[in-house]
């Protein structure tokens, strides 16, 4: 089904004038042949990569590893052509696009890029529907633009809304702020700010600490007698863990999949963090405990993928699915099943695409989505302890 609606050819994509062109083209030169039929009946598809041998192109092959494992059968069939089409400046975004609209692509499935996608973003036109993978950071963009938001700005203000929707208010004003502890580090800093900004965005405060790793050992000193809503670590597993002990054991803590020590390639690793950060709340795509069908169909192509790799495998799959819906131009697009969560889109509502990630839950012992009872329990034990 999905094969069928990607490699149409929109009616509304041929006019008569193409229709005459190629009937005086076909007098001109003779009879058409098998492959020549066989060509001209392919959807073309623009792939937008990045250079070959620079770092972004690294970083993004697995998304590119999904788009290839979901088109795989399209191509196979021969109703499709995913043509690659390199971007090394991001102000050439326009050109390259046009390059390809005049190659006979239909979609193009890229950039990745944030600075390319911007460019894209705020042209007035464009000659193709693109399916962008990054985050723009305006509201309008042209009309034939959709984008995938897989940034951590993203997961963070869904975290904050859980946070928010999962502990007990406090009649003490002071004691309803979140603390986030955060290091020195860019990212980690940049982190720390989208979840002070998501939080207060949810109706609740926030404060920022910069711990480093001499000031642990008075962590606790400096949290005992002091009442927050919930603590938020934007900072790697690493970190996480060693910080969490230091903390009362009854305040809820938070972290994106960034803070996940299940993301660890050292599986004992893992278990010891997991062991440390025992509760705390956190985000996850479908696509690492999902069993569906969906996600049998490429587990031989995921085998060896990190899970961060799988995540980025995951939003390759995704953009493609998504892709043979923008392809007609759907001004409503919902994908429930998608692998890096549920899928919606509303044209009337802007030009990106809403994931809403799987709350979990961090053990030793299990990973996985919340289950009610988990989400309970959490809730209860934060009112107790008057969080």
């Amino acid at each position: 089904m999905v094969n069928r609606i990607l490699c149409r050819v929109s009616l509304s994509l041929i006019t008569a004038a193409a229709v005459t062109t190629a009937a005086a083209q076909q007098s001109e030169i003779g009879p058409t042949t098998d492959a020549q039929v066989q060509s001209q009946n392919k959807t073309k598809i623009a792939l937008i990569v990045s250079p070959k041998g620079s770092v972004l192109s690294e970083a993004a092959a697995p998304i590119q590893q999904g788009i290839l494992a979901a088109s795989r059968e399209a191509t196979a069939s021969g109703a499709c052509e995913l043509v690659q089409y390199e971007l090394s400046n991001p102000q050439d975004a326009g050109a390259v696009l046009k390059k390809a609209a005049d190659d006979g692509a239909v979609l193009a499935i890229g950039p990745v890029s944030r600075d390319a996608v911007q460019t894209i973003s705020e042209m007035p036109y464009l000659p193709l529907p693109v399916v962008a993978i990054n985050r723009p950071s305006g509201e309008t963009a042209p009309e034939l633009f959709l984008s995938i938001d897989i940034s951590a700005e993203s997961e963070v203000e869904q975290l904050a809304k859980i946070a928010v929707e999962n502990t007990a208010q406090k009649a003490d004003l002071a004691a309803n702020n979140f603390v986030i502890l955060t290091t020195q580090d860019p990212y980690d800093e940049r982190l720390a700010r989208a979840m002070e900004a998501a939080l207060v965005k949810a109706g609740a405060g926030a404060e920022r600490r910069h711990i480093s790793s001499d000031q642990i050992a008075y962590l606790r000193q400096e949290m005992r007698g002091k009442a927050f809503r919930g603590a938020f670590f934007a900072m790697n597993a690493q970190n996480a863990s060693l910080l969490r002990p230091y903390l009362p054991p009854e305040l809820p803590v938070f972290g994106t999949s960034y803070s996940n020590p299940m993301h660890q390639k050292d599986s004992m690793l893992a278990k010891t963090q997991s062991n440390d950060l025992n509760g705390m709340i956190t985000l996850e795509i479908p696509a690492e405990e999902n069993t569906s069908t969906l996600v049998a169909q490429y587990k031989g192509e995921r085998e060896n993928l990190s899970l961060e790799e799988l995540q980025m495998f995951s939003v390759g799959v995704d953009a493609w699915t998504l892709g043979t819906k923008w392809i007609d131009w759907a001004r409503r697009i919902e994908v429930p099943d998608g692998l890096t969560g549920r899928l919606s889109f509303d044209k009337d509502s802007g030009s990106k695409v809403k994931r809403e990630l799987v709350k979990t839950v961090v053990s030793p012992n299990k990973t996985g989505k919340a289950s009610e009872e988990d989400l309970v329990q959490f809730t209860e034990s934060a009112e107790e302890a008057g969080l």
